[in-house]
């Protein structure tokens, strides 16, 4: 029996386990009624990037507390529908347009007695190779005010993309450089164990990872990974965030064969196919280092982000290689004008604008903000000659309420490889709903 038709049974049993649990938290007992919302306090870090409050208050309607605060069960459930449009290529074989529901994630988050939580989320969305895993199972202990110990797979606080709740992102996709640095010891469905410190004006998270849940793998890969904000003073014009990140990966624990490690990333877009130019191809390493520092933080109504890293790879008698990537990145609320994005002091990043209930039922429009990046990404060093990536962007933001919003955006974009260069434009656009 393969591999896959083994699990296919786990998987629809872990589905069915989810969807009854969101329907039992979408249908209530009437003392499930009276308890939800009044003595339900999350400890699992299900709001880690997510709801603001008038989403919380939706959440607690549909939360389930037949433990009192000692066992709690709330749904989760994620909808990102993208329709991508290449176009502006002078060369044949490129990028290809599409549709697709890149993101269809339901769960269950809640509390559990003597201080810990849990969080399990299958993925239904995505690529057809990679529809119908598991995306995240989670077990936390939340210590006192300033901590939380993280034990399962899940996405570690690393870089402020990862660090941040997708649903918060500026463009519909992350940066090409965080992509690449967080598939060596972070990123979504990691295997890891990590804690999470944070005070009123620093984040610090550390994490030892393995593998992830949604790859197959031969256990063996470990890594380390980190991060550390400092944030100044809140009040005046200038409220900013400087930090350092860093990632380790001791043993690729490549399947099958001889270790190799291979860094490559999409133009910053999902179209229809996995065509990705970014490529250094297989290459023999034992230890990849990567590491730089990041800011962020709002002058005025103006959000602004940055990030550089860089990577090292020991390729054993093959040398040492070395690659970088940054991105800049910046956000204008549009309406309303003193909409912008705030702190989120549990992770160290910056939380989309906040909207007043659900809009359209209350006269209110929600919140619009435009949005602009440049990110670059090269990957040639000596023999290795993954290409360099560069990308403009802007979008257009419209959040409709704290858990629906629409996104559009324009790319321009070059791919500089050994032969004649790839160019590209891009427009896409994003219906996402987000509980």
């Amino acid at each position: 029996m393969s591999r896959e038709s083994s699990v296919m049974p786990i998987r629809l049993a872990a589905a069915a386990m989810l969807a009854g649990l969101a329907a039992m938290a979408a249908a209530p007992s009437a003392e499930a009624q009276e308890a939800a919302g009044t003595g339900c306090k999350a400890r699992d870090g299900a709001d880690q990037g997510g709801s603001l409050p008038a989403g919380e208050a939706l959440q607690k309607r549909l939360t389930l507390c037949p433990g009192g605060n000692e066992f709690t069960i709330r749904p989760l459930l994620r909808f990102d529908l993208d329709g991508v449009s290449f176009f502006g290529q002078d060369r044949p074989g490129g990028f290809d347009s599409g549709t697709q529901v890149r993101r269809a994630r339901l769960g269950a988050a809640g509390n559990l007695p003597a201080g810990f939580g849990y969080r399990v989320i299958w993925e239904f969305g995505g690529y057809p190779s990679r529809t119908n895993f598991l995306y995240e199972a989670q077990l936390t202990y939340k210590v006192q005010q300033w901590g939380m110990v993280r034990a399962g797979s899940y996405t570690p606080q690393h870089l402020p993309e990862y660090a941040a709740s997708s649903f918060d992102l500026l463009f519909l996709e992350r940066s090409a450089i965080s992509n690449i640095v967080a598939g060596l010891a972070t990123g979504d469905s990691r295997e890891a164990v990590g804690l999470e410190a944070r005070g009123r004006d620093w984040n610090l998270s550390l994490y030892g990872t393995g593998g992830t849940s949604s790859a197959l793998h031969d256990h063996r890969q470990r890594g380390l990974a980190g991060r550390t904000v400092a944030v100044s003073g809140e009040g005046g014009l200038l409220h900013l965030q400087a930090g350092f990140d860093v990632a380790a990966q001791f043993d690729p624990g490549t399947v099958p064969g001889n270790d190799t490690l291979r860094l490559r990333d999409y133009p910053e877009l999902r179209g229809d196919g996995s065509l990705r130019f970014l490529d250094t191809r297989s290459m023999g390493a034992q230890d990849v280092y990567a590491y730089g520092p990041e800011l962020s933080g709002t002058i005025g109504p103006l959000y602004v982000e940055a990030l550089y890293q860089q990577i090292v790879v020991d390729r054993g008698h093959g040398g040492t290689s070395r690659f970088d990537g940054w991105y800049a990145q910046a956000a204008l609320p549009l309406y309303p004008w003193n909409g912008k994005r705030k702190r989120s002091a549990e992770t160290g990043t910056w939380r989309r604008p906040p909207t007043e209930g659900w809009a359209g039922f209350n006269g209110n429009p929600g919140a619009l903000e435009l949005a602009a990046r440049y990110s670059t990404v090269n990957l040639n060093d000596g023999t290795v000659r993954g290409g360099t990536q560069s990308i403009w962007t802007v979008g257009l933001n419209w959040y409709l309420s704290e858990n629906l919003k629409v996104q559009t955006q324009y790319q321009n974009g070059r791919v500089a490889l050994d032969g004649p260069d790839r160019l590209f434009q891009a427009w896409a656009v994003r219906l996402a709903f987000n509980l």
